[in-house]
């Protein structure tokens, strides 16, 4: 068996068939398919054509036929609609264990456990399962989920992978423990007027994707409220971001550089990013545990991105902060045979912060006991150690600034 892999990215399985004693859901000639509570909402998606929306009435729904899935789409052209009121939505919770509550996979991804001894990360493998990074090229075109809540998952709320075409609209991630919302190995997506709390990683996270736009969303309550990772062209715009542990935070992370190397042009614009101040609570073996909590926006070996007209605002340690790799993961970085690439491109290049207001940040910091960088505390931070930085600040607002290894002064200008 060949499973995609990789110590951030599931492979997922699907669901198969109907719950057994569910009434299947009623097509109609218009290319509609109604749900009712009741109903199925796996069969109404096993039975839908290519360009079929399927519309789901509000109530609570599970589907038990797959033991690891809720409900899983494995075919292009699908539109899942949750006719969600202010007052009752759709919720999909889980049945037993079940460990994602919605999946958008190509067919030949199934079996999830078949391949992965665990739905968390890192996603380890199981013995003999052959090593296959990525997807030549997407499987699944245009597919689009709506108003619907995911719920209390032992894992993942909703994920997309190989999927080129995807909107995610008003979904409520609630609850999952790992990720809330994640489209990986996916591109031209959106991500909007959408929740996500309760994720112990993180709420939204885009991961080796390619143009993908996250807009007027609210993440508040998780360990990392929206995560950009080895990802092009992703624009954050308009979210509300608060009460996490980090804020937003752009990685370019050496365990799936094979997969996909780089991470250019992560636009954060126009965000309001405060009180991300919530104790960071993952486990010790956590590769987020090493992050102390308090911070607003974090970039981290990214390149060429821009980050600007954002409120920054009371978060106890940072409030935006570009970092080289090397500096903030000192030490051997698990890239394997990539890893001269890697150590090549770990620098944070040519990014440019202007226009934001960030004040109220890092004022308090935690001792040195419990936060080995406390010294960087500010609202802009440079850490990186090139005095010839091509990274440069222009026309914040802000009180304090940290340029490791200068210490406070005053941040490189922009030509």
């Amino acid at each position: 068996m060949k499973c995609n892999r990789d110590v951030l990215v599931v492979s997922c399985a699907v669901g198969v068939g109907a719950a057994a004693g569910l009434v299947p859901a009623q097509a109609h000639s218009s290319g509609a398919i109604f749900v009712q509570p009741g109903q199925s909402i796996q069969a109404a998606i096993d039975q839908a054509s290519p360009g079929d929306t399927i519309l789901i009435m509000p109530g609570v729904y599970q589907v038990c036929a797959d033991s690891t899935n809720g409900l899983v789409i494995d075919k292009s052209g699908i539109s899942l609609v949750g006719l969600s009121t202010p007052t009752e939505r759709v919720v999909v919770e889980k049945c037993d264990t079940q460990r994602n509550g919605i999946v958008v996979v190509p067919s030949e991804h199934k079996d999830c456990m078949g391949c992965h001894e665990s739905m968390a990360p890192p996603f380890a493998l199981k013995p003999g399962i052959d090593d296959i990074t990525g997807c030549a090229e997407p499987a699944l075109h245009d597919v689009e989920i709506r108003g619907i809540t995911v719920r209390n998952f032992e894992n993942n709320g909703l994920f997309t992978e190989c999927v080129d075409g995807f909107r995610i609209v008003d979904v409520h991630a609630e609850g999952n423990p790992n990720y809330g919302i994640f489209p990986t190995l996916s591109r031209n997506g959106l991500i909007a007027r959408s929740f996500a709390t309760g994720a112990v990683d993180s709420g939204i996270w885009v991961e080796t994707s390619e143009n993908v736009r996250v807009t007027h969303n609210l993440v508040e309550g998780n360990t990392l409220g929206l995560e950009v990772s080895n990802s092009d062209d992703v624009e954050l715009t308009y979210n509300v971001v608060r009460n996490n542990s980090i804020g937003i935070a752009a990685f370019l992370l050496p365990e799936i550089y094979d997969i996909r190397p780089g991470a250019k042009r992560i636009d954060v614009r126009h965000n309001l990013v405060y009180d991300n101040n919530k104790p960071n609570t993952v486990p010790e073996n956590h590769p987020l545990r090493p992050f102390p909590s308090g911070q607003g926006i974090l970039y981290i070996g990214v390149d060429a991105s821009e980050i600007s007209g954002n409120l920054v605002v009371g978060n106890d340690f940072t409030g935006i902060v570009l970092a080289d790799f090397d500096v903030v993961a000192p030490g051997e970085p698990s890239c394997g045979d990539v890893c001269g690439a890697f150590q090549e491109d770990q620098d944070a290049r040519d990014n440019h912060v202007f226009s934001n207001l960030a004040t109220g940040n890092g004022l308090h910091p935690g001792s040195p006991g419990e936060n080995p960088f406390f010294f960087v505390a500010s609202d802009l931070a440079l850490l990186s150690p090139s005095p010839t930085t091509t990274n440069c600040f222009e026309k914040n607002v802000f009180d304090t600034f940290f340029w490791l290894p200068f210490g406070p002064t005053a941040p490189p200008d922009c030509d």
